[in-house]
């Protein structure tokens, strides 16, 4: 009898120590905003570090959830997997919205800082109204993880700059497989990526079928850049009904940083003559689905001339996209102020939604 009480108390124990260690306790700010226009400048530079802080206590926090979320995964069935990931995401996305809030609030006070001259009598920033918005804006493409199941979730990546995160998402409700088609008979699913680092990432990924997607293909590719501190689509696809995932990957490298220009500080470029962006949209690239920004670097004179050496130092990931940047930007007219000096513009091509 003793043996068996033993046996109980040390089973008990052990699974009390397992859960103590899973167990992942959201970092809350213990820290104010200040306001920008009565803060000082050394104000807003410990505000700063303060957040710097608390990004790098909310990073070890997601950590956590993703050690405990494969522990609990472990023998579960696919339902209970899915729902261990929702619970996981739907924590995830909490915590990212009041960091990314707090991150918004802060670019306002610096802003207001720089406008208004500040101030010697600091009182907090009301940044309750930016964690509000946090959670209803978009970040990238990517919809909110509340409007869609998530199926799975791939490991979490450190890089130098943070981490970074996948999952698998699908919506529940069935949807038409093509415009043309009115019945409802398949499913969308789709990569997303959490870019949780200060660099911009290269991805590549892909969702692979025990079946086709409703083209007919096996295996759905594709890839974007993912700005910092945002979520984006990185392959979204339709299959019949009925018809699973079987496997689903990302692959992300942060991007090398351009160095910076020697351009004299305060030196601008004027646009004489602008083109429309959208007139240089090539349509196979839109047919295909293909977005992205790109960074075109450039010379202008003090005349009204078109630019030279015109080059993209930042592409979209898309041949066609870089160089439809370059030709829209060769096309203008542009003068500078400061006489022959370099220049960057960052051109956007993104489809309607």
């Amino acid at each position: 009898m003793r043996t068996i009480v033993g046996m109980t108390v040390c089973g008990f124990l052990l699974l009390g120590a397992v859960t103590a260690s899973a167990e992942c306790t959201r970092p809350r700010p213990g820290f104010e905003i200040p306001d920008g226009s009565s803060a000082t400048e050394q104000d807003l530079a410990t505000a700063q570090k303060q957040l710097f802080s608390y990004a790098e206590q909310v990073r070890e926090y997601i950590r956590c959830l993703n050690g405990e979320t494969s522990q609990r995964s472990i023998g579960k069935d696919e339902a209970a997997r899915a729902e261990i990931a929702q619970a996981h995401a739907t924590k995830h996305q909490e915590a990212a919205n009041e960091l990314n809030g707090l991150v918004d609030c802060y670019g306002a006070q610096v802003t207001s800082f720089k406008s208004s001259g500040g101030g010697k009598q600091k009182r907090a920033a009301d940044c309750a109204s930016f964690i509000s918005a946090a959670q209803t804006k978009s970040r990238g493409r990517a919809p909110g993880t509340s409007e869609l199941t998530v199926e799975s979730s791939g490991p979490a990546s450190e890089i130098p700059g943070g981490s970074w995160i996948y999952y698998l998402v699908r919506d529940d409700s069935a949807r038409a497989c093509s415009r043309s088609q009115s019945a409802r008979e398949c499913l969308y699913r789709a990569v997303h990526v959490r870019n949780d680092s200060d660099d911009v990432l290269e991805c590549k990924g892909e969702i692979t079928y025990a079946g086709t997607d409703s083209t007919g293909k096996p295996t759905v590719q594709s890839q974007t850049l993912v700005e910092a501190r945002s979520t984006f689509i990185l392959v979204e696809s339709l299959a019949k009904l009925g018809t699973n995932a079987e496997t689903f990957e990302a692959r992300c490298t942060p991007r090398p940083k351009l160095p910076p220009l020697k351009t004299a500080e305060g030196c601008k470029y004027q646009v004489v003559q602008p083109v429309s962006i959208a007139d240089y949209y090539p349509p196979p690239s839109q047919e295909a689905g293909e977005e992205g920004p790109v960074v075109v670097e450039f010379t202008v004179t003090e005349k009204p001339g078109r630019p030279t050496d015109v080059r993209a130092v930042a592409g979209s990931m898309y041949e066609r996209l870089d160089q439809a940047a370059v030709k829209a930007v060769s096309d203008m007219v542009m003068s500078s102020a400061c006489g022959k000096a370099r220049y960057r513009l960052k051109l956007n091509f993104q489809l309607d939604q």
